[in-house]
């Protein structure tokens, strides 16, 4: 099936809760990433629609939409 967000090479930004461990630091704060389209192709269903939260694979964590 197509899926328009293959051949996009633009990015999408992410957010994600702290980890304990950051918050013990005083990193308390929502943490965003920017990830791009072409390389994590894990944050797209099937049907090319997007996740409402995936796992990355280059640190575990979850981060959401």
């Amino acid at each position: 099936m197509y899926n328009p967000y293959q051949c996009d090479t633009g990015e999408i930004v992410y957010r994600r809760t702290p980890t304990m461990s950051e918050m013990r630091f005083g990193y308390g704060d929502t943490h965003y990433r920017t990830f791009i389209i072409a390389e994590t192709p894990e944050m797209f269903h099937v049907d090319g629609t997007r996740k409402r939260f995936f796992k990355a694979k280059d640190d575990g964590l979850r981060y959401y939409r």
